[in-house]
């Protein structure tokens, strides 16, 4: 029998991990698709526009507190044991809350559709930009209301397939609506409103699959505790927030929409990729969990230092292949697009640079939650916050985008010395010169590479299949140094790795 669960739980892992994939990549080609269209159809400054007022509307989102997270470490233990009335507790909770969150929406969003056109010179009407923000935030409305209750009960029972399914399935339509509209009736306002309404979809098929699968009791009691708990996660929740947000809505007031635009081209290329490792890297994050709770410190320190080298290996052989990759891209992506410049190298490292730092610490702030450290990385997560807000809000004044780029960097070096040097208070086996050594030499089989890279097949014309040439040598290249810097200096960790994946 339990041969036969574990059996069940190994597959249900494998197909949680692959459809997060596919809808990570869906994302991404997606994004890119959808991007290029509004750039073509409606021009830089709709695009900037989109842009500032989805990142504006995102700010609601604070008011949750990290609700989420705590909804799901309260539904692990009740699943496990099936106990359907603790587990209706807790949904009629959280469910009740976000339809509270969602009454606030409603009012902000208002209020930013009134306020946004008055102060900002975005070169639209007031009535085009109030206008699309109520309909942009129609999107965020629905996952309130409907979504995001029976999106974290399904991730806390190893069901994520269904809600990456359902999205994937979402993003193919918006798609193929987008090239339909644009052909019929090229309306931004009519864009949006059908991009919003495919939303609808997430709350019908979660609904179908809660009732067919758990035996949710709509009238038990609000469980107050669980509400109290939230701010556990709350610094943390800025923190990733502010990283995620502040930079679009520094630019929105400090420059203007083309500048939004450019900034948001760029980081549609490392924001999927940043997601496709996070998914990657997600798949074996439980895995540390089992082993800190059984106690064995030994043991997690060796399988926490294959977590580490995975996420080494990730961050710097794809984000060095996106930073010699990304302006060409981007030009490339944005021929015939003349209305702002797109060209800006620096820029492009820069805020690969910065991705790569907000990730290279993931598997020491993955630990930190797994421990129940919440308390002790709130006040370090707000630090981070103030540095990068402090710094952007300096530099952009001299600097445009790179010194907003700059202020998130120095922000995030902060936090993940921060991290490696938390890791020993978890695991006291733990040394910081490992990180900081493993860190060194990858920066140097890094450069010792980008400069054979540069030397081989130097950067020429902007065409797809110069591109696609230079991308193959330098992903070849790249795999080869990392490759032999693995095998001489990573040899235990490589061979841990290996016996993970075929596991």
């Amino acid at each position: 029998m339990k041969a036969k669960l574990k059996k069940i739980l190994k597959k249900k892992a494998l197909l949680n991990v692959v459809s997060s994939l596919l809808l990570q990549l869906a994302t991404i080609i997606s994004g890119f698709i959808v991007q290029r269209i509004v750039l073509e159809y409606f021009g830089s400054d709709a695009n900037g526009l989109v842009s500032s007022l989805t990142q504006f509307l995102s700010y609601v989102s604070l008011i949750e507190g990290g609700l989420s997270s705590v909804i799901m470490t309260s539904l692990y233990k009740p699943l496990h044991d099936k106990n359907d009335e603790k587990i209706s507790a807790i949904m009629k909770t959280s469910t009740n809350f976000f339809r509270k969150i969602s009454a606030i929406h409603i009012v902000y969003s208002v209020a930013l559709a009134i306020i946004y056109p008055l102060l900002s010179n975005t070169g639209f009407s007031f009535a085009y930009v109030a206008s699309l923000t109520m309909i942009l935030s129609f999107m965020m409305l629905l996952q309130y209301m409907f979504s995001v209750p029976y999106q974290t009960l399904l991730k806390a029972d190893r069901a994520t397939y269904v809600v990456s399914l359902t999205q994937v399935i979402i993003t193919v339509l918006n798609v193929i609506s987008a090239v339909a509209i644009v052909n019929i009736f090229p309306n931004m306002h009519v864009f949006k409103i059908v991009a919003s309404a495919l939303y609808i979809i997430q709350p019908i098929v979660y609904s179908w699959y809660i009732r067919k699968h758990y035996n949710i009791n709509r009238k038990t009691k609000i469980d107050n505790n669980l509400i109290k708990n939230r701010w556990n996660g709350f610094g943390i929740n800025v923190a990733a927030f502010i990283h995620n947000n502040t930079d679009v809505a520094i630019l929105t007031i400090f420059t203007d929409l083309r500048v939004v635009s450019v900034y948001a081209v760029y980081a549609l290329v490392t924001t999927g990729l940043k997601r496709f490792i996070q998914a990657i890297a997600s798949a074996m994050a439980p895995s540390i969990g089992r082993i800190y709770a059984s106690g064995d410190s030994d043991l997690l320190d060796k399988k926490f230092g294959i977590f580490e080298y995975m996420i080494f290996i990730l961050v710097f052989y794809i984000f060095t292949l996106a930073a010699l990759l990304i302006t060409p891209f981007v030009m490339i992506y944005t021929n015939g697009i003349n209305d702002a410049d797109y060209y800006q190298p620096l820029f492009g490292v820069l805020i690969v640079l910065s991705e790569a730092l907000y990730l290279i610490k993931f598997a020491h702030l993955h630990l930190s939650y797994v421990a129940d450290r919440y308390r002790d990385i709130t006040k370090p997560a707000i630090l981070e916050a103030v540095l990068n807000i402090v710094l952007s809000l300096v530099l952009v004044q001299w600097l445009g985008m790179n010194g907003v780029m700059i202020g998130t960097i120095v922000a995030m070096a902060y936090r993940m010395v921060f991290h490696v040097w938390y890791t020993k208070k978890i695991i006291p086996l733990r040394v910081q010169w490992k990180f900081y050594a493993r860190l060194l030499g990858f920066c140097i089989a890094t450069l010792m590479a980008v400069m054979i890279c540069v030397v081989l097949v130097p950067p020429i014309e902007y065409n797809i299949w110069n591109w696609l040439w230079h991308a193959v040598i330098y992903a070849v290249v790249l795999l080869v140094g990392y490759g032999l810097f693995s095998i001489i200096c990573c040899r235990d960790e490589v061979k841990g790795l290996s016996k993970y994946m075929k596991n």
